[in-house]
């Protein structure tokens, strides 16, 4: 019996031993981090006092948040962080009702102080410009009548505030407009925390604009009719560089600019080249496009029958093969009956 009970308590030092070891070498897979940093207002170069700063601590897919308020010189401390130093970090704070961000990266390479700018918001544009614009018609599908075209905008907002768009005014955000008939849009930017919304001929970008330069690529298709075609830009800010890039095949035109036509390499292949700089606001770019390929008869049948409904077709198959049917069954019993 005494054997027994000795072997009992063999098994529970040791269990208790383990549980001990595996609690040890949980505890030194977190190690204590202590972050410091400071929280600037950059529209009066001055600190922040008293405002809430949230830290952000990603670790196996899962977000972990802590919060603290800067003091009186906008010095702001997390400390006793307990992570693994692999997890990843970042900083924000809202300010006028605008959020303000910074990744950090690792939570161990943290040796310096931490930065946070914020900014003053505004509704008032002016300070918005482009501070380039390029168009570039990249090919032409005959068969469909589409001219495929690549956009890349640098959006400069040259102010220390940020543009924050007024939510009584729809018209106040920024805006690009497209043909018409343009088809198959797609957008991509840097720009943090923006939506993009159809709106009349074009797309609208509903965000903030950070002080500073952002970039926007866009790509679509514009469906032309004739062997004539314009396109029509009407600028809603200051353009400081426009280009327009385009197949050398390709026969257009610029009005209203002096320009001289250059070529230019993109991948190893050659285009031409139209460079026009400080274009005003609100000036309309016209570019005209002569003898556009048309498509050949197979095209123009072939994207008829596209264009046609299949249920609608089915429909009148199935009408008239039961019209066959009824007017076949009638006129074998009329012939009976005459029999």
């Amino acid at each position: 019996m005494l054997k027994i009970n000795q072997f009992k308590i063999l098994y529970l030092i040791l269990s208790i031993s383990f549980l001990l070891l595996l609690n040890i070498t949980d505890i030194s897979a977190n190690e204590s981090w202590s972050l410091k940093g400071t929280l600037i207002n950059g529209s009066d170069n001055i600190n922040l006092s008293n405002h809430i700063v949230i830290l952000h601590v990603s670790i196996n897919e899962q977000i972990v948040e802590y919060s603290t308020e800067s003091n009186k010189d906008g010095i702001f401390y997390f400390n006793d962080i307990n992570h693994p130093s692999d997890s990843i970090i970042g900083i924000s704070s809202v300010f006028q009702g605008v959020l303000y961000g910074k990744d950090l990266g690792l939570i161990s390479n943290q040796t310096d102080d931490i930065l946070l700018t914020v900014y003053k918001s505004s509704d008032n544009s002016d300070n918005i410009s482009i501070s380039s614009s390029t168009i570039m018609f990249t090919s032409i599908n005959r068969s469909q009548n589409t001219i495929w075209v690549l956009e890349l905008s640098k959006i400069n907002n040259n102010s220390n505030v940020t543009f924050k768009p007024n939510p009584d005014k729809p018209m106040s955000i920024m805006r690009y407009g497209l043909p018409q008939n343009y088809i198959d849009l797609m957008i991509d930017s840097d720009m943090i925390g923006v939506e993009f919304v159809a709106i009349d001929k074009g797309f609208g970008i509903l965000g903030n604009i950070y002080p500073g330069e952002h970039q926007l690529l866009f790509t679509y298709g514009i469906k032309y009719e004739n062997s004539d075609y314009t396109f029509k830009r009407n600028n809603q800010f200051e353009l400081e560089n426009f280009r327009i890039i385009s197949e050398n095949t390709l026969d257009l035109y610029l009005n209203e600019f002096d320009y001289q036509s250059t070529t230019t390499e993109v991948n190893d292949k050659s285009y031409d080249l139209i460079e026009i700089n400080n274009i005003s606001k609100g000036k309309l770019i016209e570019i005209d496009f002569k003898n556009l390929p048309k498509p050949s008869l197979f095209d123009q049948l072939s994207n008829y029958l596209k264009s046609l409904d299949i249920g609608w077709i089915l429909s009148i198959v199935f009408l008239v093969f039961s019209t066959l049917i009824i007017s076949k069954i009638l006129i074998t019993k009329r012939n009976t009956n005459y029999l």
